[in-house]
């Protein structure tokens, strides 16, 4: 696993403000031990695509997410994955995550050719910052401002970390588009199956709603 923090490919347009890559976050021992839990587990079919929630159950259709959807704590091997991602995080992300316990919800997508994700700004139930760990096939993810109308495509390999705060999680909605196929240096690469694992933790405001 590689702690230091990547810089954004000098290809694509600049990064939002509190945008981290790190690209060998994984090793392919450790991909493969983790698709083989996931696979082993149950998956939700509530949605296009399947999905696993941990910690917290998100309620896709009221969009929030308070302490009665407490599922219990993370199991011990997304506890350790969590804490890998603190220890992975920058010095300035850190500072928002407890070194105990960093994150409290976890959230499992699979995404097969062809689907995605519309573009968003995640919910205020949510904390101040996203981390999400990529298994499978590389995709690309794309990144807009509202207000600047600027714009941003980062490129998640597998095995990779991307952490959100700042103006990266506020200000700028990320997406992945359906398509069966994505561009990156100028060379069309086939989707294959990829997983991802997004970390979060849960606003002291959506918990005081109980």
């Amino acid at each position: 696993m590689s702690l230091q923090l990547s810089l954004i490919d000098a290809q694509t347009t600049a990064a939002p403000m509190g945008l981290e890559y790190h690209p060998d976050f994984l090793r392919a021992s450790q991909e493969h031990e983790l698709l083989a839990r996931i696979d082993g587990s149950e998956w939700l079919t509530d949605l296009s695509r399947r999905v696993m929630h941990f910690g917290y159950k998100y309620d896709y259709t009221s969009r929030r997410l308070d302490g009665t959807a407490r599922i219990g704590p993370l199991p011990k091997w997304l506890a350790q994955l969590s804490n890998m991602v603190r220890e992975a995080a920058s010095e300035e992300a850190k500072l928002s995550l407890d070194p105990h316990q960093p994150f409290e919800q976890a959230i499992i997508n699979e995404y097969l050719p062809g689907q995605g994700i519309a573009p968003h700004i995640d919910r205020d139930c949510f904390g101040l910052i996203v981390a999400t760990v990529s298994l499978g096939s590389a995709i690309n993810m794309d990144f807009c401002c509202d207000s600047t109308g600027d714009e941003h495509i980062q490129r998640l390999m597998p095995r990779s970390l991307v952490l959100l705060h700042g103006d990266a999680r506020y200000k700028w909605r990320h997406g992945i588009a359906k398509r069966h196929s994505d561009t990156w240096n100028d060379q069309r690469t086939p989707r294959q199956r990829r997983v991802s694992i997004t970390f979060r933790t849960i606003a002291n405001t959506a918990l005081a709603q109980t």
